[in-house]
This record gives structure tokens, C-alpha cells and sequence, in this order.
């Protein structure tokens, strides 16, 4: 799983050959909720990230060190 693309967007480009195309390995989170998905914090909480998360916001949330400053509003 990554956070290239947010969650519950298609790993691949319809009509693709998922096999032979590069964009096979960008697996967002996904799950059967309707609208986002759930997903585990680093301090062991639990929140559900909505699929129109803002792309920035859902990167900086899985970085580690990137000094990134997000409310919990943001997402």
C-alpha cells in the first residue's frame, strides 16, 4: 500500500495489461466501505480517511519526517 493515490482509486489504467504496466504497483488503500477506507495511525488510533482526501494531506500523513503540520480537520 501506498499513498500516491488516495484511497479506493484503481491501481490501473482500464484496459491495461495490470501484468506488464508500471502503474500495477501503485496500490492504494482500499476496502469495501462505501466512500473510504480505515486505516491505523502510528499511535495506534484508527480513523477513516474519506476517498476525497486532499492528495497532499494523505501523502504527509505517511511520511515519518517530512515536518508536515496537518490538522485533523484536513482529512
Amino acid at each position: 500500500m501506498n499513498t500516491i493515490r488516495t484511497p479506493n482509486q484503481t491501481c490501473c489504467s482500464p484496459g491495461e495489461d495490470a501484468s506488464s504496466s508500471w502503474q500495477y504497483i501503485l496500490k492504494p488503500a482500499s476496502s469495501y466501505h462505501p466512500g473510504g477506507v480505515n486505516a491505523a495511525l502510528c499511535d495506534g488510533s484508527v480513523k477513516f480517511f474519506k476517498e476525497s482526501v486532499n492528495p497532499l494531506v494523505w501523502m504527509g500523513l505517511s511520511t515519518r519526517a517530512g515536518g508536515e503540520v496537518l490538522s485533523s480537520d484536513a482529512y
